[in-house]
């Protein structure tokens, strides 16, 4: 039997996150699928960019994509990640407020 590194696991799981579109795609999709031309449309970023963003989070097992008919429809297949990104939010938003003058300005960015 092969011993299997939880941190290991934990730290491939953060890598496939760990890309600014990658955040903004779990993030569009929250708890609804949406085809890759929705994807696409939703953050103005052509099909081929998304598509290798999927591809990686699909792998990850952190997106599913379920066929139907000639278009694949993406969901996140981990129920709590929208809610873990959600509190990382909240957590950002505290730190600037306490250490920026144009903290709501940053906010509105976050949101």
């Amino acid at each position: 039997m092969r011993y299997v590194d939880i941190f290991e696991l934990k730290s491939d799981f953060m890598r496939a996150l760990a890309h600014p579109l990658r955040v903004q795609i779990v993030e569009i999709l929250g708890d609804k699928s949406m085809s890759v031309s929705e994807i696409c449309e939703n953050l103005n970023k052509e099909q081929a960019t998304i598509s290798k963003h999927l591809s990686v989070l699909k792998s990850a097992g952190i997106l599913k994509g379920e066929k139907s008919g000639l278009h694949v429809f993406y969901s996140v297949d981990i129920c709590c990640l929208p809610n873990f990104l959600e509190c990382i939010n909240r957590i950002l938003e505290e730190k600037i407020t306490k250490n920026s003058k144009n903290a709501r300005s940053i906010i509105k960015n976050l949101r």
